[in-house]
C-alpha cells in the first residue's frame, strides 16, 4: 500500500489517523487548548504503532505526520495571521497613546529622569521620545518633497525643549 503526501488526496486509514493526529497534536501547540499536554503526542505514537502493526513502512508513516502537520497549518495560518493584525494594530495605538503621554509629562517640565523611571526605561528613551515628536511635525511641514525647503530655525535645536536630567523642574522659560 503506498502513502499520498499531498494535503488533498486519501490517506489509507491508519495513516488518516496518523495525519488527524499530527494535526490535533500542532493545533494543541499553537492554541494550548488541550489541558493534558501528553495527550497529543500520545494519540500520534499510537496512530504510528497502529500503522506499524499494518505493515506500513516508516517513510509511509512519518511523510503522513508532515501532511497532517501540513492540514494543520493551512487551517491556521488565516487565524493567526488575523491575530497578528490585530495584535499589530494594538501595538501601534498602544505606542502612540504612550508617546503622547511622554510628551504631555514633557509639556508640564516634568525631568527625563523622572519620566523614564514611570516608563521604565532609560532616560535617553524618552529623549529621543520628545525628540521624534518635536522634529516630526516640522520636517513634514517643511520638507522638500512638498517643494519646500526648511529654514534655519526648524535645524537648531529648541532650548524649550530641552529638559535638565535631574527630578527638579526647572524655572519657566521666560524668552
Amino acid at each position: 500500500m503506498s502513502a499520498n503526501t499531498s494535503t488533498e488526496d486519501v490517506l489509507a486509514p491508519e495513516l488518516e489517523a496518523i495525519a488527524v493526529a499530527a494535526a490535533d497534536r500542532l493545533h494543541h501547540e499553537v492554541t494550548g487548548t488541550d489541558h493534558d499536554e501528553r495527550q497529543p503526542d500520545h494519540a500520534v505514537a499510537q496512530a504510528a504503532s497502529a500503522a506499524i502493526a499494518a505493515g506500513l513502512p516508516l517513510a509511509a508513516i512519518a511523510d503522513t505526520e508532515r501532511t497532517g502537520q501540513q492540514r494543520a497549518r493551512d487551517e491556521l495560518r488565516p487565524d493567526v495571521l488575523r491575530q497578528i493584525a490585530r495584535a499589530a494594530r494594538r501595538k501601534r495605538e498602544t505606542e502612540l497613546e504612550y508617546e503622547q503621554a511622554v510628551i504631555r509629562g514633557a509639556q508640564l517640565r516634568l525631568g527625563h529622569r523622572e519620566l523614564a523611571g514611570a516608563a521604565q526605561v532609560a532616560h535617553g528613551t524618552i529623549r529621543a521620545i520628545i525628540a521624534r515628536t518635536h522634529a516630526s511635525p516640522e520636517q513634514s511641514a517643511r520638507s522638500p518633497e512638498h517643494g519646500q525647503t526648511s529654514d534655519a530655525r526648524s535645524e537648531q535645536p529648541r532650548a524649550a525643549d530641552e529638559q535638565p536630567d535631574a527630578g527638579v523642574a526647572s524655572a519657566p522659560d521666560t524668552r
